[in-house]
């Protein structure tokens, strides 16, 4: 590269960034998407001028160490320069050479001098690392070696060794001795057949036979376990490289599909323009953001990671979710362009068959799928549940100088040990009466709001915390008590709140002695919340209101509630409405509890009849309610989008499958990994939200997704447990399964309205198709 790479942590940030603006400018100057037609089937299928200017750019040195003239910059800087390869479907060598050879090479404990040779740019070498597992049928077994005079002798078959006949040189693992061992072999050494088999995107893979092939003491580049451990890590990289190309890709595919949607007139109008087609882009988008911020958890955690069951659970879960993405928005995208997209002169195509080839490399979807759930589970069974000597609580409850290990211990621990057993996994969200004593212990010991800041009486926790917190609240039951005043509004207090009003509202919330719910749907005015009809009133220094909630969750409950009022009439209908902060401790109120579908008194009307409030109780000023309540709707769908539900839901799932053997029916056995991804994914998106909150800044109309993925995957989780019970999936109630108990249709119920409250998600994926990826109306 031509700068010196800084050092530090900020220095790597600053390297990442550099690195980025140079990959940007070189793709968007010299590698136009076009041109990948000229290449296909051209030999070899790539410009060589262009894979040149890659390694003089320090592209093959990013992995390797310096002493061979590299870099060390490690898999965040792979990730960065692959995406935007994947944005102009580059068929360059950079995933065979750049990562998959270089990674292989610089973890040999002794890097070899072909090494030095690559990250000049003089040799093309490509490793063959594909896993027996990858093929479907009969395994192919690995080239066999054997001693000979001068040297070895090499015996065998390797298959879909990427551009294999376009390199110089191959890196070969051989069994030696009943050990892997690892050597360069060229096509010009003798008994070397290659035959190469054309690939969907014109490029191709070669079929390598080695019949008494004689190689020379000086190719044998390493044996035994450090062959194995390097072997490992070359293959965690190059399937992150593929993944991060993948996820590249597939946001070039949809941002050229979105602009066709914005400019295809059918009808007289825009084809993005149809409520079909405008839910189907938002499905895309929401599985392009997720594969995203999957890719950029697991590059991190790669990069930091101790050992190599977290280096491959990081890769398998970055690759199983790009190859769904980059499939799913690649064929979506032909669709979506109708007769022109099934032509060679849309370039949608050109992004199908480079997806199509990478999807198959390096795993398969399937392939991951079942790699994870045998990682997961191990990880899962690796967690001491009660250790010896838990670590000491942090001075000043600084929680993050703990290690999330060390933290999910202590929280385990005291959930285990102090959570009323008859309470855990209850069938109905509990009342307050019954959770009261529990919220006043985790109030007791500074837990009870775990996200606020620690400033105002919260535990302060990084969104990583947080997470592992709600975890380990799902793992052993925890009932969710009324707690509208810790999720919604105290951090909204927080926010736009005076200083007078969090001091006389925060302390009570913590306290447990306001109990708090929420005011906005109304009749006809649930969605479309701009409609509502309740009217406050200036008197003096008091407002007065009169009107109608519904669907107030456990109003009954509660001592207060945060309602908006409409308090102009003039123009647009947000521009009218005021928040403000009711006590139910007056006339006027009158609360009405709705019986659901499950048989619970959950939700309530609460009528408002003259209803008087101080000023002082109004929120963020006069007309200016529909911004906060914009705000806090943002809080809602990220609480809604929260994994909690999922994750309880998914926990109870698993005892289910353990329990009644259906952890060994395969087809059961692959529709629950997939749900574990989805809950882990939506771990990871969550956490994307949640940093956003950490930092103070507002979220954006994006955090929709969040309620979509999270409520719609809650759904499936339920609709699977209901078909996991067999006959006894209507049962009402809890009942035996093995050693424990479950609820089915409790968690059935649930999901139902989850995808209805805070906003239908039809409403949201509507609010993204407008206010994020800008359709016309």
């Amino acid at each position: 590269m031509s700068q010196a790479a800084p050092t530090g942590a900020e220095a790597d940030h600053d390297t990442i960034a550099m690195l980025d603006d140079s990959a940007a400018d070189f793709c968007a100057r010299a590698l136009d998407v076009a041109r990948v037609r000229t290449l296909r089937g051209a030999t070899p299928p790539f410009d060589g001028a262009a894979w040149r200017e890659m390694c003089e750019l320090g592209w093959a040195a990013i992995l390797a160490p310096e002493a061979a003239g590299g870099l060390d910059l490690g898999a965040r800087a792979v990730g960065t320069v692959c995406r935007r390869l994947g944005s102009v479907a580059a068929p360059e060598p950079v995933l065979e050479c750049a990562v998959g050879a270089v990674a292989l090479l610089s973890a040999l404990p002794e890097p070899p001098a072909v090494l030095g040779e690559i990250v000049a740019g003089e040799r093309l070498l490509v490793a063959a690392l594909a896993e027996p597992g990858e093929f479907v049928g009969t395994p192919p077994t690995p080239p066999r070696a054997s001693a000979a005079a001068d040297g070895f002798v090499l015996d065998g078959r390797l298959r879909q060794v990427p551009l294999a006949a376009a390199a110089d040189g191959w890196l070969v693992v051989a069994e030696l001795d009943g050990a892997p061992a690892l050597f360069l072999v060229t096509a010009a050494d003798p008994g070397v057949t290659c035959t190469t088999r054309a690939l969907a995107d014109g490029s191709n893979a070669g079929d390598l036979a080695f019949a008494a092939t004689r190689l020379g003491a000086a190719r044998l580049l390493g044996r035994g376990d450090a062959v194995s451990a390097a072997v490992a890590r070359a293959r965690g990289h190059a399937t992150l490289g593929c993944a991060a190309y993948l996820v590249g890709l597939a946001e070039q595919a949809f941002a050229i599909t979105l602009d066709y949607l914005k400019t295809r007139q059918q009808f007289g109008r825009p084809i993005g323009s149809f409520q079909a087609l405008q839910h189907r882009a938002v499905d895309l988008y929401i599985q392009m953001i997720m594969a995203g911020s999957v890719l950029d958890e697991a590059l991190a955690e790669f990069d930091a990671a101790g050992d190599a069951t977290a280096r491959a659970v990081a890769a398998s879960r970055a690759k199983y979710r790009a190859n769904e993405a980059a499939l799913l928005i690649t064929r979506q995208a032909v669709q979506l362009h109708g007769g022109i997209g099934y032509t060679d002169e849309c370039n949608v195509g050109l992004y199908l068959n480079r997806a199509l080839v990478l999807s198959a490399r390096h795993g398969t979807a399937t392939f991951h799928l079942r790699r994870l759930a045998e990682l997961l589970e191990a990880a899962d069974d690796s967690l001491d549940t009660r250790p010896e000597t838990l670590p000491p609580a942090p001075p000043n409850g600084e929680w993050d100088k703990l290690s999330d290990v060390d933290f999910r211990r202590v929280v385990r621990h005291f959930f285990e040990t102090e959570y009323p057993a008859a309470m855990r996994y209850p069938s109905a969200r509990p009342r307050w009466a019954e959770i009261k004593p529990w919220y006043l212990k985790l109030s007791a010991r500074g837990w009870v709001a775990p996200a606020w800041p620690a400033e105002h009486g919260g535990m302060g926790l990084s969104p990583a915390k947080l997470l592992v917190f709600i975890e380990e609240q799902e793992r052993w039951g925890v009932g969710r008590a009324p707690d509208m005043g810790i999720q919604m509004v105290g951090p909204l207090l927080i926010r736009h709140g005076t200083e007078e009003q969090r001091a006389r509202y925060l302390p009570p919330i913590l306290a447990g002695e306001n109990v708090w719910c929420q005011g906005y749907s109304e009749p006809n005015a649930g969605s479309d919340l701009a409609s509502l009809r309740t009217e406050a009133v200036a008197d003096g220094d008091e407002f007065v209101i009169n009107g109608q909630k519904t669907w107030t969750t456990l109003a009954q409950d509660a001592t207060h509630m945060f309602c908006l009022a409409r308090t102009s009439k003039e123009g647009k209908q947000q521009e009218g409405i005021s928040f403000f902060l009711i006590d139910f401790k007056q006339p006027g109120v009158t609360i009405r509890p709705i019986r659901n579908i499950a048989g619970h008194e959950e939700f309530c009307e609460v009528f408002l009849d003259d209803v008087r409030v101080p000023a002082d109780c109004l929120v963020g000023g006069i007309n200016k309610g529909w911004t906060i309540a914009k705000a806090l709707l943002g809080f809602e769908r990220i609480f809604i989008g929260s994994p909690k539900q999922s994750q309880y839901c998914l926990k109870r799932l698993e005892v289910m499958a353990e329990a009644g053997g259906l952890d060994g029916d395969p087809a059961f056995a692959e529709r629950l990994a997939r749900l574990k991804l989805d809950v882990l994914d939506l771990e990871t998106t969550y956490q994307r939200f949640a940093d956003i909150v950490r930092r103070g800044e507002a979220l954006g109309p994006d955090v929709s997704l969040l309620k979509i993925w999270g409520t719609e995957t809650f759904a499936r989780l339920s609709e699977l447990m209901v078909e996991a019970a067999g006959a006894e999936g209507a049962v009402t109630g809890k009942f035996a399964v093995g050693d424990a108990e479950v609820d089915v249709m409790s968690q059935f119920y649930n999901a139902r309205p989850a995808t209805i409250y805070g906003g239908s998600n039809e409403i949201q994926r509507n609010i993204i198709a407008k206010n994020v990826l800008a359709l016309p109306g």
